[in-house]
């Protein structure tokens, strides 16, 4: 799959045709980048996006010559110039060398949205031995990409759980995960997670809606204790979890229902 769609793209802060794209940052061993979803011509949760890279860049000790307002024009000018009403958009940003060089672009990346039927009846998921090095920041990390991606493949399954050293599930390898048990819903800590925007709007529906939540670390042995397990993000929104490896869950959880559908109204 192409990394890029649409006819125009924005590198340091110029509008440029999608013939002069150059992807060789796609082989460098990392970069950072943030990505979120575009409804109806209006990139979804945009603040939160642009507050988490402002984060990530600071994590890193990385100054950009942007300001959050010059980076909204600029995400703007992309969909404006594409006529983008449904997608996602990519920002990367490479730090250059001692001359002050640098990458920024922006611009529409292929998706792949759940079916129907997937949110109906869920998806398959499988345990794979890895972390992220600094899990806070959204870095682009190859290597663990890599190796999740191949394992997805191996276990024909949708989505690749990473679990740390300790034996501890921490997150997808391009989601966030939440499991159930006794009508309350749990969820990695922030601390050992890269901190999703559809996360954070999850853990505060579950506050609205009066559905018990609490942060804690599910070993990967307990996963035969729990009632039931949904995925986050920004393509997946909230997604019934059916199977890890060998354990299988009932896809149909009021729970799970219920925060589908206030995830929805919240898009809206």
């Amino acid at each position: 799959m192409s990394e890029i769609t649409g006819i125009f793209h924005v590198l340091n802060g110029k509008l440029k045709h999608n013939i002069e794209f150059d992807d060789s940052f796609l082989r460098k061993p990392h970069y950072l980048y943030e990505t979120f979803r575009t409804v109806n011509g209006i990139p979804l949760f945009i603040e939160d996006h642009l507050d988490r890279f402002e984060h990530t860049l600071r994590l890193s000790n990385i100054d950009i010559p942007y300001q959050k307002e010059e980076i909204l024009m600029q995400v703007q000018m992309v969909i404006k110039e594409n006529n983008l009403r449904t997608g996602n958009i990519k920002m990367v940003f490479l730090p250059g060398n001692n001359t002050g060089e640098f990458l920024f672009v922006i611009y529409i990346t292929p998706h792949e949205y759940p079916t129907k039927e997937q949110y109906m009846v869920g998806v398959p998921v499988s345990l794979f031995n890895g972390t992220r090095d600094n899990p806070n920041v959204k870095l682009m990390d190859c290597a663990l990409r890599s190796g999740a991606e191949q394992n997805k493949i191996e276990q024909n399954v949708y989505e690749a759980l990473l679990v740390d050293k300790d034996g501890f599930i921490t997150e997808g390898s391009r989601s966030n995960v939440f499991f159930i048990k006794n009508n309350r819903v749990i969820t990695p800590p922030v601390e050992c997670i890269l901190p999703g925007i559809t996360r954070k709007h999850v853990i505060n529906l579950c506050k609205d809606l009066n559905i018990s939540i609490s942060e804690k670390k599910v070993h990967k042995n307990s996963i035969m204790t729990m009632d039931g397990a949904f995925i986050s993000g920004t393509s997946r929104k909230v997604l019934p979890v059916n199977k890890v490896d060998k354990y299988s869950y009932p896809a149909i959880n009021p729970i799970t229902l219920s925060l589908q559908e206030g995830f929805d109204k919240k898009i809206k």
